[in-house]
């Protein structure tokens, strides 16, 4: 399986599971609930069911993909202004599906305050 995804909200990835043994597509899942599906099956796995979910949470939605070391800042930056966001892990990537309203290319992400630990 060349590709994986995963909502890290549970009930959204229960919910993509249950559509894609509904769909008829391949994969499978593993132990940590990671969806895996090969380049074959990816369009419309990606394109019809993973949408579908997205779209449940979102009518509009964009998804923010950064380096690793940055997602810490929009996920501070997005918490501190309250944008709604779900977490996804996209072959083992955090990303941040969000409403397609907001411009995170525009956000100043230095400006977002460290959480004291």
């Amino acid at each position: 399986m060349d590709y994986s995804f995963k909502f890290v909200d549970d009930t959204l990835n229960r919910q993509l599971v249950a559509l894609l043994r509904r769909s008829g597509a391949r994969f499978r899942v593993d132990s940590k609930g990671t969806i895996r599906y090969s380049k074959n099956d990816v369009e419309f796995i990606e394109n019809d069911v993973i949408s579908r979910v997205r779209t449940s949470v979102f009518p509009t939605w964009q998804i923010i993909s950064c380096p690793s070391n940055w997602a810490p800042r929009y996920k501070e930056y997005m918490l501190q202004r309250n944008v709604p966001f779900v977490e996804e892990l996209i072959d083992n990537q955090l990303c941040f599906l969000i409403p397609r309203i907001y411009r995170p290319h525009s956000w100043k992400l230095e400006l977002a305050r460290r959480k004291v630990s």
